[in-house]
């Protein structure tokens, strides 16, 4: 497979369009991933495009495949760490609606596409 090299300004918008919980000031930003356990950059994730020409992420952690699904803000077991309160709302709450807060938006679906991938 052979890898993309964009300009730093679109895999930036990559990442901050398609990752979930994690956020991305730059590309100097560390991400954990829960797939190969590693910790990795901005700079380091990779992307690649399929045969229709669709741009995928993958960790940069060599020989992971991890996707934005696998991925945590780093270092999220930490109780000392000072995230984002925007992305730090309630740990023990994680992926789900809490009383007093918005449900996040939700997509439309291309009713003539078939493929759930948003890129």
């Amino acid at each position: 497979m052979d890898y993309l090299e964009l300009p730093f300004n679109k895999k930036l918008a990559l990442l901050r369009e398609h990752s979930f919980g994690c956020e991305w000031p730059n590309l100097e930003q560390e991400q954990w991933c829960l797939h190969c356990r590693k910790k990795f950059s901005g700079h380091a994730a990779r992307v690649w495009a399929d045969g229709k020409g669709r741009l995928w992420l993958e960790c940069g952690t060599p020989g992971c495949d991890g996707s934005p699904i696998d991925w945590a803000p780093f270092p999220w077991w930490d109780p000392t760490y000072s995230a984002p309160k925007k992305s730090r709302k309630n740990p023990g709450t994680r992926g789900r609606h809490t009383p007093g807060t918005r449900s996040p938006k939700r997509r439309k679906k291309d009713k003539g596409n078939d493929d759930d991938v948003p890129f």
